[in-house]
């Protein structure tokens, strides 16, 4: 069940979640056409466009991904959210 939904919030709290929902899913819609740094396990650092994230958000699928350690592009690629320690844009 949704938090926003769960009988024990109150209605300012219900509120409140959606209010967090709303713009954080507004972000995601918005990060799309911006590169962004993509950091890694071990200090490894990928770069990429996110395209998309799967509905359970378990992965994003990104275009123009050069990975850690290699000029080599890559044109489309999936990385598992649970491999990213943090997203990083410029000028956001």
């Amino acid at each position: 069940m949704p938090e926003n939904e769960n009988p024990s919030f109150t209605a300012e709290e219900k509120e409140a979640a959606s209010f967090l929902r709303e713009r954080f899913l507004l972000l995601i819609a918005s990060l799309p056409a911006k590169p962004c740094k993509i950091g890694l396990f071990q200090k490894a650092e990928a770069t990429a466009q996110i395209r998309a994230f799967d509905q359970t958000f378990e992965n994003v699928i990104v275009e123009d991904l050069k990975p850690p350690n290699t000029e080599n592009i890559i044109s489309k690629g999936i990385l598992r959210t649970s491999d990213i320690l943090t997203i990083t844009y410029e000028n956001i």
